[in-house]
């Protein structure tokens, strides 16, 4: 059994359950932006606006990459599927689990104890493009990976950010 066919029988599998269709469409509606909305506006409502525009930033990032990297890759989607929600182009990575890992990961610092809420989260909107069969297992990890890697880039960013404006501040 090759690692395709091993990904192909995966969605196949946890494609067979209706009874999770309702749950499905809602992180999948979530995922397309309102989730992220309300994050960012939680933020900035807050008092963390500068977190709230970094945030906005991680999450645009994502989406930017992931598109540009699904028309280099061009990894068609699942076939022979019940489709639980609509997809349309390529597969590879998925945007809804790079945005759900990259706000995890920008968020872990400052979500404490909650903070296994946000990656659990980002592990069940990865899992659930499976069961929709929009995605194959493959393609939620690479936007896992994708997800974490920007995030991360993103609190380092904010970091220097941070000191770069506190030595300016130092000088006058």
């Amino acid at each position: 059994m090759s690692f395709s066919s091993l990904e192909v029988q995966i969605v196949q599998m946890l494609n067979s359950y209706p009874v999770l269709d309702p749950l499905m469409v809602f992180l999948s509606v979530m995922g397309e932006g309102t989730l992220w909305l309300l994050m960012g506006s939680y933020l900035y409502l807050s008092g963390s606006k500068r977190k709230a525009v970094y945030f906005g930033l991680v999450i645009l990032s994502v989406w930017v990459t992931a598109t540009v990297l699904k028309s280099w890759l061009t990894v068609p989607r699942p076939e022979d599927v019940r489709f639980v929600v609509e997809a349309s182009g390529y597969s590879m990575p998925s945007i809804h689990s790079g945005m759900a890992f990259a706000a995890a990961m920008f968020l872990h610092s400052m979500a404490g104890r909650y903070s296994s809420l946000l990656w659990t989260g980002a592990l069940i909107m990865a899992i659930s493009r499976v069961f929709a069969g929009v995605h194959y297992p493959s393609d939620v990890i690479a936007g896992a990976i994708l997800g974490i890697v920007i995030g991360y880039l993103w609190i380092r960013m904010e970091a220097l950010t941070i000191v770069y404006v506190q030595k300016r501040e130092n000088m006058d």
